[in-house]
């Protein structure tokens, strides 16, 4: 009865979102939203602190939406899935193949794959499937995909969770449970970027990280599991019947778990609800969670840019990690089971650190291996930030005992091939990264700092960052450009590694940036095409679409005016 009256409560809670259909899942997919380019959706948040133009990397070549019906067997630890995936080639080139990446979780005899299917209109067809030892799913197309074609991709598995302990930091524990909680995090096959003239981009795995930069998508979650179980996902939930029903836009993962025994809370901050999953016996360290994830909601809104969603979700997990995916904070086991009631426990240090990382890493996205520095830096820095907003007598020891103590040492500009362990990365990456904000930060002055990093986050928000765009949105909001203190942080002379193929532009840290030639205007004609367009100025068509903020490639107004970018 209790379980019952546990997930009612968040059902109520959840109102604004519930919709009063019953019954079960049909037997076809729900149609996705129609959805455009992720990435240029009107959105007030690009437009909030002006109109610049933006420098930040769009779009690499695939839009992608993803709809799973996940049966879950919580008691057997594990579930079978069938994920419908919808492709859209925006071109300019023709694709012949699909290539997923499977994280550690799936590269195991714990992830058994049926069946593969291509839908094409009406017809299906099956197709031909190589799961490469490197950790990739590649598709031969029966049919190739041209550009402004779409493709619906069905993949049917089964997934096996496995048991992990609260010191566990694997990351085959992210498909995983404890007595309590079952937890699936990087638990699907997803497509990897496609960049033009390049191909699909299979960075070589390591094995504990995610190797790709992932663009925005569309998703829509189904979970069908036992009454009583209660289960934790970013967005908006609706309930049918034993269904589980999460859907969020413009998000870069999915994640959720589930346990019998999570009791809710709740707290409202700018229009934004924080929902706090946690144990029953953790109701102490619960509230605390609560307010921390509400506090940092509040500063990193002020510092960075407004989170953009209804709803912020924490769920106490099942190990040391705390894990944000879009919308949802999975937060560390064993920081609740060993909280002391202090701001500098486990618990509380990583709130605002991984909650950072819903505003760097989920809405603004970025290359976690070539440049992982970009989402590091922050998320340390938000640590101390929100320590500096609310724990001030505690500013002195964060830098004692967060960052020297590990005597993080190096340059930022390294990728995590460069980097032997784990420890190695989180030593010097984050902390390295902590450092060099702040130095920043102190040199430009909090009002200048304030501005550069709302500007880089509302012209990263949906798009992915890189390096080059950071040191120019820099430059345009600094009198002097730092040039002494990046010269101590990053290494013009590191030359990324011989496994890595020629993808990421050198850029110049010092020297001012190129001067942009005069724009140039297309007034399209009768019988015009994008792809034709691209072709006359011999300009990807991409790079069209992001400048112009075009929502339909396919349809182009006779007598409209389109900024042609240089390349």
């Amino acid at each position: 009865m209790i379980r019952k009256i546990i997930w009612l409560t968040y059902s109520l809670l959840v109102a604004y979102s519930l919709s009063s259909c019953t019954g079960s899942n049909p037997a076809t997919p729900q149609p996705l939203p129609t959805f455009v380019a992720p990435g240029i959706k009107d959105n007030p948040l690009l437009e909030e602190d002006g109109n610049s133009t933006s420098q930040v990397t769009s779009q690499l070549g695939a839009i992608v939406n993803y709809n799973f019906d996940v049966s879950l067997d919580y008691a057997g630890h594990r579930a079978e899935v069938t994920q419908y995936v919808e492709v859209v080639n925006p071109g300019p080139d023709v694709w012949n193949e699909l290539v997923f990446y499977l994280p550690p979780g799936l590269q195991t005899d714990r992830f058994v794959l049926s069946t593969v299917e291509m839908r094409d209109g009406v017809e299906s067809s099956a197709m031909q499937m190589q799961v490469t030892s490197d950790g990739f799913l590649n598709f031969q197309l029966p049919k190739f995909i041209n550009p402004n074609e779409s493709r619906m991709i069905t993949i049917k598995y089964g997934l096996e969770a496995t048991q992990v302990d609260l010191a566990s930091l694997s990351p085959v524990g992210d498909i995983g449970y404890s007595e309590d909680v079952l937890q699936f995090v990087n638990w699907y096959p997803r497509l990897v970027p496609y960049r033009a003239g390049i191909g699909w981009i299979r960075w070589p795995d390591i094995g504990a990280y995610w190797p790709i930069v992932t663009e925005v998508s569309d998703y829509r979650l189904t979970i069908s599991v036992a009454d009583g179980i209660v289960v934790a996902s970013g967005g908006p939930v609706e309930r049918r019947e034993n269904d589980w029903i999460f859907q969020m836009q413009n998000a870069r993962s999915i994640a959720f778990s589930a346990s019998p025994n999570y009791e809710l809370k709740t707290k409202t901050e700018a229009g934004v609800t924080v929902y706090l999953f946690h144990l029953s016996e953790d109701s102490y360290a619960g509230d605390a969670v609560l307010n921390a994830a509400a506090r940092s909601l509040v500063l990193f809104n002020d510092r960075y840019g407004h989170y953009p969603y209804r709803s912020l979700v924490v769920a106490q997990n099942h190990y040391r990690s705390s894990i944000a995916s879009g919308g949802l904070l999975l937060h560390s086991g064993q920081g609740f089971d060993n909280y002391s009631g202090q701001p500098d426990s486990l618990l509380m240090v990583l709130v605002p650190l991984t909650i950072s990382e819903l505003w760097w890493g989920q809405l603004v996205g970025y290359d976690a291996i070539i440049e992982p520095w970009i989402g590091a830096a922050f998320a340390m820095y938000s640590e101390y930030m929100y320590l500096e907003e609310y724990y001030p007598d505690m500013k002195e020891w964060f830098w004692t005992d967060r960052i020297d103590y590990w005597q993080p040492d190096g340059v930022l500009n390294r990728t995590v091939y460069d980097m032997n362990t784990r420890q190695e990365m989180l030593r010097n990456t984050y902390r390295i990264g902590a450092k060099f904000l702040h130095e920043l930060r102190t040199e430009m002055g909090d009002k200048k700092f304030r501005s550069f990093t709302r500007e880089l986050f509302r012209q990263g928000v949906f798009r992915v960052m890189d390096g080059t765009a950071f040191f120019k949105i820099l430059r345009s909001h600094t009198t002097e450009y730092p040039e002494e203190i990046i010269s101590r942080y990053f290494d013009e002379n590191i030359k990324m590694p011989d496994i890595l193929p020629a993808l990421t532009p050198a850029y110049n840290l010092a020297k001012p940036p190129t001067a942009t030639p005069v724009q140039r205007f297309h007034e399209v004609q009768t019988g015009d095409t994008l792809i034709s367009i691209s072709i006359q100025y011999e300009v990807p068509m991409q790079m069209i679409i992001d400048r112009n903020r075009i929502l339909d490639p396919a349809s182009i107004q006779i007598g409209s005016k389109l900024v042609i970018p240089y390349p």
